[in-house]
């Protein structure tokens, strides 16, 4: 029998959870996969939980719901990168100013819909990911976590849209070629590319806005968005393809020298 010590601690407890929500919760509320949201609060957009009563049990106020809630319209309608989102919703003004993360936000939905929605695609659910792509749980997991695949709440089941489709071709394709995670672990690549681009696109981010704030009105400003999006891409592509040349280029030469001189 538990004592009267015990019984108020537990009425404590609950007294102190009501009007929280679990991580569960919060899923439902939003419509963001629990794993997003873990990935979230490790990543500081998100703050500490509001209650933890256990190591593996946290409670949260509707604070967490509206703030989730901004990160996805962030996130899926504006094409903004997190670490440019954790900068809007903590205001840091020594990043970005004010002015500048009020041009960003007038970059409406329709910015977004245009580079990432695939017209005839159908979502993918998770549990079909295997099946139709050939990644692995664990690969599938690494992607969840590290940002590279960030899944919505459609009818209570995860699923994958517009460029998480591609994403998930892309890496069936990379399959294919022979680029298994036994050849090139995940934890070498996928981290590469995801610092390398997350850097990029978050100053590209900077330079775009500092450029157009109050010089570009907002009817014009979209449009530029979307074109220098375009050609940017573009001047990546071909930008990469010369580095990678000349970096062998190099390596062969410095590989001739070095046969020069050992007299091989």
């Amino acid at each position: 029998m538990a004592s009267p010590q015990t019984k108020a601690t537990v009425a404590e407890h609950r007294e102190a959870r009501k009007g929280l929500y679990k991580i569960s919760d919060l899923s439902r509320e939003t419509g963001v996969s629990i794993g997003t949201i873990k990935y979230y609060l490790r990543e500081g957009l998100l703050p500490p939980p509001t209650l933890k009563t256990g190591r593996n049990m946290s409670y949260y106020d509707r604070g967490f719901v509206d703030r989730i809630r901004v990160i996805k319209e962030l996130r899926q309608k504006r094409f903004l990168p997190l670490d440019v989102i954790k900068t809007i919703l903590d205001r840091d003004s020594e990043v970005i100013s004010s002015h500048e993360i009020d041009t960003l936000l007038s970059l409406e939905g329709k910015f977004y819909e245009a580079i990432h929605i695939s017209p005839g695609q159908e979502p993918v659910k998770r549990s079909e990911v295997i099946e139709h792509y050939g990644l692995g749980a664990d690969e599938l997991d690494y992607c969840l976590e590290s940002g590279v695949l960030t899944p919505v709440m459609r009818d209570g089941e995860e699923v994958f849209e517009g460029d998480d489709i591609l994403m998930l071709e892309t890496f069936a394709s990379m399959r294919s070629a022979g680029f298994n995670d036994s050849l090139i672990p995940k934890g070498i690549g996928i981290p590469l590319y995801v610092e390398t681009l997350n850097k990029l696109a978050r100053e590209e981010l900077t330079i775009f806005s500092r450029a157009v704030t109050g010089k570009v009105d907002d009817a014009k400003l979209a449009e530029m968005a979307m074109a220098g999006v375009k050609i940017v891409e573009q001047f990546i592509v071909l930008l990469r393809r010369k580095l990678l040349l000349r970096a062998i280029q190099e390596l062969r030469e410095q590989t001739n020298e070095d046969s020069a001189a050992t007299g091989r």
